[in-house]
């Protein structure tokens, strides 16, 4: 009910021209609602990472988006994204540590509304799949908060939970191995060659790969449509 009200504000705001359009097309995109009974082989799914200048949604910046789709059993490298972003905060230092991007590189990047809103033209209404998805999302809503007072609209599936489900049963809420569930262990349980990590559109292909061999696993336990993925 709150996501419903939210919307019609939001759709206001579009027709009086409050909002800039991609928003618009993208609020648009969820007039129909979702469908627990779609197959998985029929939704498009986008796989995608940020990286950013720390791990506090609330003070930190998104200082580069990485995303790839899939459809079915085909990870599609021609339905990509990325983009830089312009972040004052962010420093030579704390950019190379991590990431390899030099400041001269942000710097050139797009202005933080344009690059979500180039996002979002992109994202469509897919299904968000994302490795410890929530802060990856809790990033792009700091953003879309600030900018135009909304969040993401869509389903979301995040593959480190995804992962102990299929391995843990119906107890993969129990505790862990510490690091067990860490996208490089998983890459490796999965034999998944580890290639241009820590990069945005790196990461979002790794868990792409390891999301494709997560759902070859639930094919076989059932998982056959939306509904049985999102647990809807």
């Amino acid at each position: 009910m709150i996501e419903l009200i939210q919307k019609k504000l939001l759709l206001r705001k579009c027709r009086n021209g409050e909002l800039p359009e991609s928003v618009c097309r993208y609020l648009h995109r969820f007039d129909e609602g979702f469908r627990a009974q779609t197959p998985i082989e029929d939704a498009r799914f986008v796989i995608y990472d940020t990286e950013t200048t720390g791990f506090d949604f609330r003070h930190d910046r998104i200082i580069s988006i990485g995303a790839v789709g899939t459809k079915g059993e085909v990870i599609d490298i021609a339905d990509s994204f990325e983009v830089l972003l312009r972040q004052e905060v962010c420093s030579e230092r704390d950019a190379v540590t991590v990431h390899g991007l030099l400041k001269r590189d942000i710097d050139s990047g797009l202005e933080e509304s344009e690059a979500v809103c180039r996002f979002l033209d992109y994202l469509g209404n897919a299904v968000i799949v994302a490795h410890h998805a929530d802060f990856d999302i809790a990033m792009i809503n700091q953003v879309l908060s600030r900018r135009f007072g909304m969040r993401l609209f869509n389903e979301a599936l995040d593959t480190a939970s995804f992962a102990k489900r299929l391995e843990k049963g119906p107890y993969y809420n129990l505790a862990h191995k510490g690091g067990e569930y860490r996208l490089d262990n998983l890459c490796a349980r999965y034999g998944i060659r580890l290639y241009d990590r820590h990069t945005a559109p790196g990461d979002a292909y790794l868990t792409a790969q390891l999301f494709q061999r997560l759902l070859a696993l639930g094919r076989k336990a059932g998982i056959d449509t939306l509904g049985k993925l999102l647990l809807k």
